[in-house]
């Protein structure tokens, strides 16, 4: 096996999976349904949530959670109102303060996301909020499907590389985003 196969492996697994969500947003349109898309790498998921809008047949509006959003239900009502969108994309949810409070009462209000939001929602998690969410909001969990989207082996290696000639050349200025993407 030559050293260049791990990486069209991943990529061809990454792009089925997409395949797979967009076919799951595209036939839960008009009903809700819960996605967990899972990765662990930011860069990868904006460019997973790029490449999904251009094969996805239908609109994808994204929310982007707030560090101060206590509850995920209010955060989509008050984003959208009345509106119906086709279909919500959630990032974001590894920035928040108390995620424990997010999970717990999304979990609480688990009927209401059924009957009030007649789209696909997809959280995009890592390992960590997965880990969480099956903790707190285990009710809500079982109502989810999971993609699981994991980056190449050469992509994670050329981003440890930049992350080390950043920190090197004294260019890596250490903020929350940075450590987030870490």
């Amino acid at each position: 096996m030559s050293p260049q196969q791990p990486s069209e492996d991943d990529h061809v697994n990454s792009e089925r999976s997409l395949t797979q969500l967009a076919w799951a947003i595209e036939s839960s349109a008009g009903q809700f349904k819960l996605i967990l898309a899972r990765c662990n790498y930011g860069s990868l998921r904006d460019r997973l949530i790029s490449r999904l809008r251009e094969i996805c047949q239908v609109e994808i509006r994204i929310l982007t959670v707030q560090q101060s959003n206590r509850t995920l239900y209010t955060a989509i009502q008050e984003e959208f109102g009345e509106e119906m969108p086709v279909c919500v994309m959630v990032v974001g949810l590894e920035s928040v303060q108390n995620l424990s409070v997010i999970l717990t009462s999304a979990n609480q209000v688990r009927e209401e996301f059924r009957k009030n939001f007649a789209f696909p929602l997809v959280l995009w998690i890592d390992d960590e909020i997965y880990k969480q969410l099956i903790q707190l909001a285990p009710d809500l969990e079982s109502w989810a499907t999971t993609r699981n989207f994991a980056i190449s082996t050469q992509e994670l290696v050329a981003f440890i590389i930049e992350m080390a000639n950043q920190w090197f050349s004294d260019n890596l200025k250490f903020s929350v985003d940075i450590y987030l993407q870490l």
